[in-house]
């Protein structure tokens, strides 16, 4: 058993009061209770985006169309560039911009809840604020994907499709970490118990060809309590016509990777305040 977190000792009487609404949850869900899948209230997402990537990126001349498209919502525009550096190295070192190019636009609403890229390389569509659920960011994705094929007056071939959803999950100031993440790193018990910081990252490989990405990681807060990013990084590498419907029917696959992985990583504990 290790512990996470400080104390705060001068509200000693707040500390003891947190630590008995600990011990009445831990008994009423237990330590190793894995969540179950189920529709969230309040998700803990800092961002949630969905990615498709083509097998050829679009030649030069498709950048003069991809800048007429307009999506309904997202006003604020500005171009993407990838740029070659030169470095020199020497006396004076030196880093000389070789060569630019522009790849695409970044769409963003006014509140900067929505983004969207579009590229001569696929498409980007993010939600930062407000996610509701996976059919919403589905359905805003597709409508970009429609209009974006609309530039285009060719086949298009999809080689990538990701699903990427970064969750930040907070927790009391003093935690059994285990309690709270069902695959928690783990210190050797020979060794102080206390646990300041972390960094974890694992890749499981599905057999259907699908790959998770999965990062734990804890993140300072600045004040008591315990914080911990669960990224999720779901990506299929799979050759699929980008105007068919099974483009569609492979991103709902990662839909149900991405929420197998949550609910097999965090306890019915965690999710309390989420629900």
């Amino acid at each position: 058993m290790f512990m996470v977190g400080q104390v705060e000792w001068a509200e000693t009487h707040l500390w003891k009061s947190a630590v008995g609404r600990y011990f009445d949850r831990l008994r009423m869900y237990g330590s190793d209770s894995v969540a179950i899948q189920k529709q969230l209230a309040n998700p803990p997402l800092r961002e949630a985006l969905l990615d498709i990537r083509l097998a050829n990126k679009l030649p030069p001349e498709c950048i003069e169309s991809l800048s007429k498209l307009a999506i309904p919502g997202l006003e604020q525009k500005q171009q993407l560039k990838s740029g070659m550096f030169e470095l020199e190295f020497g006396p004076v070192y030196r880093a000389r911009a070789k060569s630019e190019e522009v790849i695409g636009w970044r769409l963003e609403s006014t509140d900067g809840s929505r983004v969207v890229q579009v590229r001569t390389d696929g498409i980007t569509y993010s939600i930062l604020r407000g996610y509701k659920d996976f059919s919403e960011i589905k359905e805003a994705a597709r409508k970009v994907w429609t209009l974006y094929l609309e530039q285009i007056n060719a086949s298009v071939v999809v080689a990538r499709i990701a699903a990427r959803y970064i969750n930040v999950l907070e927790f009391p100031t003093v935690i059994e970490l285990n309690d709270y993440l069902t695959a928690a790193p783990q210190i050797p018990k020979e060794l102080p118990q206390e646990l300041l910081t972390f960094l974890q990252r694992v890749t499981i490989a599905y057999p259907d060809g699908t790959h998770a990405v999965i990062t734990q990681a804890s993140e300072p807060t600045g004040q008591p309590g315990a914080r911990f990013i669960l990224d999720i990084d779901v990506f299929a590498i799979r050759t699929v016509d980008g105007r068919s419907q099974d483009l569609w029917t492979l991103i709902d696959n990662l839909r149900t990777v991405k929420n197998e992985v949550f609910f097999s990583s965090v306890t019915e504990l965690a999710l309390e305040r989420y629900k």
